[in-house]
């Protein structure tokens, strides 16, 4: 039984029992569509909006970390507009170079697949997602870098049928999340897939981030904590 159940006791900041029914069941739903085997690297993108938008698309997909190698261009900034607050519901790490981002990535067993128009490209379909992967979107302009290309397992592009042969990176990163996790449901059957343990510390996680004015609770709670603190030291 939570804190919150139990008789006498307030609940603390972060116990579900701040959260009405319904936000707590969508809470819980979320985290059992969350995955950590599938993640976004984003290399140099050199306009924040496009990182944003993206990071927007990795949430709404369930995608819980990704990866930003910062560019020589204006680094990664939150834009709420754009994100629309998504950064905090996900684990955004920070790189300096693509090679000990994606040296990483292949140390943790995650297979490489990067966008990138050359004839060894495969439809992204046809790539299998039965493991660990990590889909590389690169800077708007180069697009992948030489060591991105180099430490990949496999390059794919997009299908194009129109006269346009290039996407905006943002448009291109939620066409290709979208395809992954439906050919995830296919290769694993299911999406969401995080060990116990975890999914338990992150809806512990996003009770407390749901709970509006949480700052105040937080300032009443630690008061209460003092009070406590120095009524024991009177009476013993």
């Amino acid at each position: 039984m939570s804190e919150a159940g139990r008789a006498g006791d307030e609940p603390r900041l972060g116990d579900p029992g701040f959260l009405v029914p319904e936000r707590k069941a969508r809470i819980d739903a979320v985290v059992a569509n969350r995955t950590r085997t599938l993640t976004v690297v984003m290399e140099a993108f050199a306009d924040p909006q496009n990182v944003n938008a993206v990071l927007r698309t990795c949430e709404a997909f369930g995608i819980q970390a990704l990866h930003v190698v910062e560019g020589p261009m204006k680094p990664y900034d939150r834009n709420k507009k754009i994100s629309q607050n998504a950064d905090k519901w996900l684990d955004v790490t920070r790189w300096r170079s693509t090679r000990e981002c994606l040296e990483r990535l292949k140390a943790d067993g995650f297979a490489i697949y990067v966008t990138h128009l050359d004839e060894g490209a495969r439809p992204l379909a046809e790539l299998s997602f039965a493991g660990k992967v990590a889909l590389v979107f690169g800077n708007e302009h180069r697009g992948v870098s030489d060591d991105a290309l180099a430490l990949a397992d496999a390059s794919y592009a997009i299908p194009m049928r129109g006269f346009v042969q290039s996407l905006n990176v943002s448009v291109a990163a939620a066409i290709s999340i979208a395809k992954a996790v439906e050919r995830r449901e296919i290769d694993r059957g299911r999406h969401g897939d995080l060990p116990e343990a975890d999914a338990a510390a992150l809806r512990e996680r996003f009770y407390l981030l749901a709970v509006k004015q949480r700052a105040r609770i937080a300032k009443a709670e630690a008061a209460v904590l003092r009070r406590e603190a120095r009524r024991g030291r009177t009476s013993s």
